[in-house]
């Protein structure tokens, strides 16, 4: 059906847009432009309510359970499939750092398969702990703050923890 073409072209569309924005508001924080920084902050947000929006009506959205299968199966795609294709692509068109990116990225997605697998086989029973998301590759560490990063070594201060 076109309609859920289009509609997963919104999700796609919104969901770039949205971290672009995010990105520009970092940026902008950084050059002391706050008032514009909040403006970028929302319309971030505004990306992620288009994409919510476009995804209950295709029903993308269900239980927790069936949520974290859904991303399980999302990011093991990822991993076995999506970077190694990336990768390969990177070093036929002679790219180093474009593979450095996506081997990064394929060690973390691994990663996060295993931690969403623990929350899956302990649903309703997890434990709350804290979650360290790497600013430089994006690997998750829980608990207590990390001392540096397993995956590319930055330093413990890359680290920010979610709410």
């Amino acid at each position: 059906m076109k309609t859920d073409e289009n509609l997963q072209q919104v999700i796609a569309s919104v969901s770039s847009a949205s971290v672009k924005f995010s990105a520009y508001a970092e940026i902008a924080d950084k050059e002391g432009y706050r008032q514009v920084a909040k403006l970028f902050r929302a319309m971030a947000e505004t990306q992620k309510v288009f994409a919510i929006n476009a995804m209950r009506i295709l029903g993308e959205l269900d239980n927790t359970e069936n949520n974290l299968s859904a991303a399980i199966d999302v990011k093991t795609y990822e991993f076995t499939q999506l970077y190694p294709n990336f990768i390969e692509q990177a070093d036929q068109d002679g790219n180093p750092m474009a593979q450095t990116a996506y081997r990064a990225a394929m060690e973390t997605t691994r990663s996060h398969v295993r931690i969403l697998n623990t929350a899956l086989d302990n649903i309703g029973r997890n434990k709350e702990v804290d979650y360290w998301v790497c600013q430089m590759c994006g690997k998750i560490e829980s608990g207590e703050m990390p001392v540096g990063c397993k995956t590319c070594g930055a330093a413990r201060e890359k680290f920010v923890r979610t709410v």
